[in-house]
């Protein structure tokens, strides 16, 4: 039924508890799973030269992503031992776009994700990511609250 789940995390405690749910459920379903991790895009800069600002961005750009790919190294390690195929993947983007396009490109059958892991009055003002993913998915969307 479900044999490529994608779960896109943030860090926060909810994807924490997604994780937990979509090994449970590969376990018994022998599915293979893709963390994924969208590292927010930052606004674009105007001046196109290399400048201190220019340099600043950029370095801004690459702890973000460090720290993405550590987050999902740890979670990673947490489920090691599980009997569960996990695959990383991390990328900057808007992130319900990001996780959209991945499940659509990809073929998934299965979205597991954490319902506002900004935190209710945040994900209230900036719109809910997995709310925007249940309605534009082209697979299955599953919600953990």
């Amino acid at each position: 039924m479900y044999s490529k789940l994608l779960v896109p995390v943030d860090g926060s405690d909810r994807a924490a508890k997604c994780l937990t749910h979509t090994i449970e459920l590969a376990q018994k379903l022998g599915a293979k799973v893709t963390l994924m991790h969208v590292v927010p895009s930052l606004p674009p800069y105007v001046n196109t030269s290399v400048d201190r600002l220019g340099q600043a961005q950029q370095s801004i750009i690459e702890e973000l992503m460090r720290n993405g790919k550590e987050m999902l190294e740890d979670l990673l390690s947490s489920v090691a031992g599980k009997g569960v195929d996990v695959d990383l993947y991390t990328v900057m983007g808007q992130p319900a776009d990001e996780i959209l396009e991945k499940a659509r490109a990809e073929n998934y059958d299965l979205i597991v994700i954490g319902s506002r892991g900004l935190g209710e009055i945040k994900g209230y003002l900036m719109g809910s990511v997995s709310n925007r993913v249940s309605r534009h998915a082209s697979c299955p969307v599953l919600i953990i609250r």
